[in-house]
Order: structure tokens, then sequence, then C-alpha cells
């Protein structure tokens, strides 16, 4: 099994773009009074509620009586998934302007923890991936794995184009862009006391769960990901309408 080197530059530039994205958004927001801090506790929270809690839910969920019915259902199960994501995601975001970030008054700390949040995800979901399937191109190529399993991960991984691993990084940025408009909505959401937004960003993040997982049974792989995008700019569209509008003491 050999990739070519279209597919490896792919996996290359989407790897690097996971951790360059978020970087490079927080050295923007530096210039604007953006501080690392609220950076590292939206990596934490989503951490938490992502990685841990959601995780655990769906475990408990799955080993329950719904679990049969959920997983017999593609409708349920992309409403079910969208709904725990934007729960967790949302409350841990709630939580961490509510408690750990207080004291922070300035709605650029929106952004930075939004960057945060969205980039570690960026990272594990989409740039551990990348660097994942070149390790295993790597073993594989160089005879170091005998594993049926796996050498049949090698051969799909080897027949899928260079231009899908390309979306897997429009994806990562659609989602970057989700969690910065999200962000901006729950801190407005604590900052000003309007809960409302706080309900509208766990809606906007089920949506675009939801569309991910129906629309890839349906269509080409373009059409789900410029889908998620229209819909994120869409949010982020909400979400800056609802920064500007926050109290110019605060800026």
């Amino acid at each position: 099994m050999t990739l070519q080197l279209t597919q490896i530059l792919a996996m290359i530039f989407v790897a690097l773009l996971t951790v360059a994205l978020p970087l490079g958004l927080m050295l923007a927001l530096r210039r604007r009074s953006g501080k690392w801090g609220p950076f590292w506790v939206g990596v934490l929270i989503f951490v938490v509620s992502a990685m841990v809690l959601e995780q655990v839910f769906h475990t408990l969920v799955f080993m329950s009586p719904l679990g049969p019915v959920l997983q017999g259902s593609l409708l349920a199960t992309a409403l079910y998934g969208g709904l725990a994501a934007g729960l967790f995601e949302e409350t841990g975001r709630l939580a961490a302007f509510r408690l750990l970030l207080r004291g922070e008054r300035a709605p650029v700390t929106a952004l930075a923890y939004g960057a945060g949040h969205g980039g570690v995800e960026a990272v594990l979901l989409g740039g551990l991936t990348m660097v994942n399937n070149l390790a295993l191109a790597a073993l594989v190529g160089g005879g170091a794995v005998t594993d049926p399993a796996v050498l049949a991960a090698a051969e799909t991984l080897a027949a899928t184009p260079a231009g899908m691993f390309l979306w897997a990084g429009l994806e990562r940025c659609s989602a970057v862009a989700l969690h910065l408009a999200n962000s901006v909505l729950v801190f407005a959401a604590v900052r000003e006391r309007r809960y409302g937004l706080y309900l509208l960003a766990i809606l906007t993040h089920a949506v675009a769960n939801f569309l991910a997982v129906m629309l890839s049974a349906a269509v080409p792989t373009a059409v789900v990901e410029l889908a998620v995008l229209a819909w994120s700019l869409l949010t982020a569209a909400m979400a800056w309408r609802v920064y500007r509008g926050l109290p110019a003491a605060e800026q």
C-alpha cells in the first residue's frame, strides 16, 4: 500500500491547518487585547465537556434500552447526537463564562475562548487523524503490520482521493467558525442575562451536527461540507450582530 504524493501533501496541509488556524486567530486577537487565559479555558472546557462528560453520557445512553432505538434510526441518531453535543458543549461554555472567566468583561474574551475550544477540537479530531493516517501508511508500507483489519484500513486510506482530506480541512474551519460564534452568544447570555442566547447556541450547534449526519447518508461530501459551512456562516452573522451590540464600555 503506497500513498500518492498528493494524498500525503493534503494530509500534511490539513494537520498543519488545524494548528495554524487557532494559533493564528489567537495571535490576531492579542492585537485586540485578547488574552491567552480564555483560550486555555476553552481548551480545558472542550476536553472536559465533549471528550469526557459527553462520552460518558453516550456510553450510559447506548447501554440503556434507548440504545437500540437510537442505533436503529439515522434520524434518531442525528437528533440525539446533535442535541447532546449542543447541550454538553454549550453548557460547558456557560459554566466557563459564569465561573472560570467571570472576571473577564471584554467581549474579545468570547473570541479567545472560542479559538481555544474550537482549536483543540480541530487538532484532536482533524490534525491527529491526519497524523495517524500518515503513521499507518508508513507502518504498512514498511511491512511492520500484518493484522488483516489494519491492512484493510490502510487499503481504504490509499483509495481515498486527496480532495477528501481537504474537505476535512474545510469541515474544521466551519467548526471553528461555529465555536467562535457560539462563544459570543453564550458570553452575551451571561454578561447581559439574555439566556435565550444560550438556548440559541445549543440549537445552532445541534443543527450543524444534525445536518452533517443526515446529509452524509444522502449526498456527496462536498454538499455536506458546503451546507455545514453555510450554517456556520449564518450563525456567525447572528453572533456578529450580538457582538456589535455589546456595551461599548466593555469592549
